[in-house]
């Protein structure tokens, strides 16, 4: 069992309380790293660059997430019976790490001279590897922050810091990735084996980047709240589990919620090149507005934290964001031009700075509430759940950007062909209205849809009133566990 290298005072030190805020928050900058490269460049990577079917991508991304769910439970359940000196968390994100470099570089290296079915076997296992990776890493990233601290606020600050250093991972992809790829390519405009090349080759350098900051994140946390139940104490079924954590709505709830959102968000970010390629016909504005959408919500995510410190309720903040985001969304499918689309960008990332930090800062409290109303921590399996139901999600984007495109009949060699020989996005709008209105739905029309539902699934979220008893209970059994 981990022993505290420092004396409880310590712990309290505004010294520690910063550096802990940083160490970890440079987790969800290496994994943003990988899951926005994903996200954003690898279909677009499959359809124009290996030579893969946007229908048989969709489908894989599908496919895949079945495996996922396996995995990801398998790795929860590991977790709540982890029992080491470096505590319960902090092996896996280090050790899981190498993984999804690995996964990453794999990606991206579908040998363009091969077959359909020969890439597809590929990306399929490349995929599931890659996913593997990021269920080694970021499932303890969720619930080790009930470990980090138990104060509620510290915890928000604690999430906080680490989505602030999310958004500078997006910052990063955003502005960097496709400059490298050009670099490594030979130059913008490359296309077949020297494109696959640049995105390999960009794609090891942020591997061995991933690598080095996880390494940096678990040697600068320390976990001094760990449960109030050890491990060994823990005997249990998958059944029994999974009873214990759906009696708790507000763990069905945030499930729903997190499943609506990321459908939403990566569905934009994976049709986001096609928006500004073949709607706006701006292509290069694509980094300014990927840039606008990480950097806008850093400094309201430190509003929201404020704000909820102050005693607003975090699914106040939650909605509130949400009806900010459902606004400009509507703006960027009926008002479709370079300027209202940037401003539009502006208004989504400042909905988006109130949802995703306090979101992610939920997820704590409704841990505790599972430990407090059924006497023992699923913190990881529970964990496991949202991280499937968060790839679920991810591969329904794909998947739905994927069937939309097929039935707006895109054809990328006949669109670039028009914009090659002088032609406009006018002129794509005119002779194939149904590929345009396609990637409009795509990019924010599913987004609205979405953002409704999680609307809806906020309203009855009332824990911020009960944490205090809640807490305090879990205190008193800690106690009573080290006494």
């Amino acid at each position: 069992m981990m022993k505290l290298k420092h004396s409880s005072e310590y712990y309290h030190t505004s010294f520690f309380k910063w550096r802990q805020r940083i160490g970890f928050g440079i987790s969800d900058y290496a994994c943003n790293l990988a899951y926005l490269l994903t996200n954003t460049y690898l279909l677009f990577y499959y359809t124009n660059c290996a030579g893969i079917e946007a229908g048989a991508a969709g489908f894989m991304f599908l496919v895949t997430k079945f495996i996922d769910a396996i995995t990801d439970y398998l790795v929860g359940t590991w977790i709540d019976r982890t029992d080491t000196k470096m505590g319960r968390y902090r092996p896996w994100m280090l050790f899981g790490a190498p993984v999804l470099a690995i996964g990453m570089v794999l990606l991206f290296s579908v040998p363009v001279s091969w077959g359909g079915s020969q890439k597809l076997i590929w990306a399929y296992a490349s995929y599931i590897i890659f996913s593997f990776g990021y269920t080694l890493v970021n499932i303890p990233l969720v619930p080790v922050v009930t470990s980090l601290s138990a104060d509620p606020v510290e915890r928000t600050k604690i999430v906080t810091t680490k989505q602030m250093l999310a958004s500078l991972g997006a910052l990063t992809s955003s502005v960097f990735v496709l400059p490298m790829v050009n670099f490594f390519s030979g130059g913008e405009g490359s296309t077949g084996s020297a494109l696959a090349l640049g995105y390999r080759i960009t794609n090891m350098i942020l591997g061995a980047v991933v690598v080095i900051l996880m390494i940096i994140c678990v040697l600068n946390i320390e976990e001094i709240n760990p449960p109030t139940v050890a491990p060994d104490k823990e005997k249990s079924s998958i059944f029994k589990d999974m009873k214990i954590i759906f009696k708790n709505k507000y763990y069905i709830m945030i499930i729903l919620y997190v499943f609506f959102y990321f459908w939403g968000y990566l569905g934009m970010m994976a049709a986001i090149q096609y928006y500004f390629t073949y709607v706006l016909g701006n292509p290069t504005a694509m980094s300014a507005a990927m840039s606008i959408m990480t950097i806008v919500p850093i400094p309201v995510m430190a509003l929201a934290a404020f704000i909820n410190s102050k005693g607003i309720a975090k699914a106040r903040l939650m909605i509130f964001g949400s009806f900010i985001e459902l606004a400009a969304f509507l703006v960027m499918i009926f008002c479709p031009s370079v300027t209202v689309t940037m401003i539009a960008v502006i208004v989504s990332s400042i909905g988006s700075g109130f949802r995703g930090s306090i979101m992610f800062a939920t997820f704590p409290d409704i841990f505790d509430y599972t430990e407090y109303d059924a006497g023992k921590s699923l913190a990881g399996t529970q964990t496991a759940v949202i991280g499937f139901a968060s790839k679920l999600s991810s591969a329904l984007a794909s998947a739905t950007v994927s069937a939309l495109l097929v039935w707006g009949a895109y054809d990328s060699a006949v669109l670039d062909k028009i914009l090659t020989s002088g032609g406009s996005v006018h002129d794509i709008a005119l002779s194939h209205p149904s590929t345009v209105m396609s990637i409009k739905l795509a990019f924010a029309g599913v987004s609205v849809i979405t953002t409704i539902l999680t609307i809806l699934v906020m309203i009855p979220y009332d824990l911020d009133k009960k944490y205090a008893t809640i807490r305090s209970e879990l205190d008193k059994r800690m106690k009573k566990e080290i006494g």
